[in-house]
């Protein structure tokens, strides 16, 4: 009488479910076992794809260390959703003792890959109803290349104000910064107004996300007095070169002699001097002719480095 051979299960675990971008390469890590612990290092896994293109990975020898995990090198499909990828054993005999075929189907999700905007090279102030430009670019997390695809700047209300297609040259010092510079014309009231950028992946072979940024852009009335602004030292009445002069949205920064002149809309403002190193007071100016504001900035007492020492 012939002894029957004992027959054990085979069990394939994966770890947890997998989501990856799509088209992007990933690894899965699958173990082999047998629930009495025979040594299945031998028996090889097939991995079957969604479109039916089968890879068997073999472990070539024993590793403790590993517990019979196999690493699988996949690519996900370019269609974004959900697709099952079955893992198999065949029929084996391993250990003294036949072992059942095994069939684990793994759900791999895809999703597209993300996309970020910058806009930047954005004058300001900009006076009403002028035209300016400004530079507006989209990179793809993966790097891909966007070039040809279409940008846009929209207002608060989604109406778009320019469009164009990004450029075939990633911005110099970036890998894949596609850009493009967009011609707009300022509205004809004055007023800070939130704009946005927005990109369009339609056509792109890799699924991607769209992407939207938003900017802020002060818009002004035309200039109609010279304001000059001179600093000095409090003390000594020495003027400061290179103090950043600000008023609202009008910004200027003194030269050797501590002047700074800006051409101003009639009206009032909050003049504000910054220098590092110094203290500046806060100035009220009322704009309605040209005219000339002295600003007088303290030197602040450079700090001892061993005070914490001397107390």
């Amino acid at each position: 009488m012939t002894a029957r051979t004992t027959t054990h299960a085979t069990v394939i675990a994966v770890d947890d479910p997998v989501e990856v971008a799509a088209g992007a390469g990933f690894v899965l890590s699958v173990r082999v076992s047998c629930p009495a612990g025979c040594d299945l290092s031998a028996v090889p896994i097939e991995a079957t794809a969604p479109d039916g293109v089968t890879t068997i990975v073999k472990l070539a020898a024993r590793d403790a260390d590993s517990g019979e995990t196999r690493e699988i090198a996949l690519k996900a499909p370019l269609q974004v959703g959900q697709h099952i990828w079955r893992l198999s054993c065949p029929t084996h005999d391993s250990g003294g003792a036949h072992h059942e075929a095994c069939l684990s189907p793994v759900a791999v999700h895809t999703r597209p890959h993300e996309t970020s905007l910058a806009v930047w090279a954005i004058p300001s102030p900009v006076v009403t109803g002028k035209p300016f430009t400004i530079k507006v670019g989209a990179k793809s997390a993966m790097g891909c290349d966007l070039a040809g695809k279409r940008i846009a700047v929209c207002d608060e209300a989604g109406a778009v104000l320019a469009s164009g297609a990004l450029g075939a040259t990633p911005w110099p010092g970036t890998s894949a910064l596609y850009w493009t510079e967009l011609a707009l014309v300022a509205p004809p009231e004055a007023g800070m107004f939130s704009w946005s950028a927005t990109f369009d992946t339609a056509g792109l072979a890799v699924p991607h996300r769209g992407a939207s940024s938003r900017f802020s852009i002060a818009i002004v009335n035309p200039p109609a007095h010279r304001l000059t602004v001179k600093v000095v030292e409090r003390n000594t009445a020495a003027p400061i070169e290179n103090a950043h002069v600000r008023l609202g949205a009008y910004r200027a920064a003194t030269g050797g002699s501590g002047l700074a002149e800006l051409m101003l809309p009639k009206g009032s403002y909050d003049l504000d001097v910054w220098k590092s190193g110094y203290e500046a007071p806060t100035t009220a100016v009322a704009i309605d002719a040209d005219m000339t504001v002295e600003v007088a900035i303290v030197a602040l007492p450079e700090e001892n480095p061993d005070a914490a020492w001397l107390m």
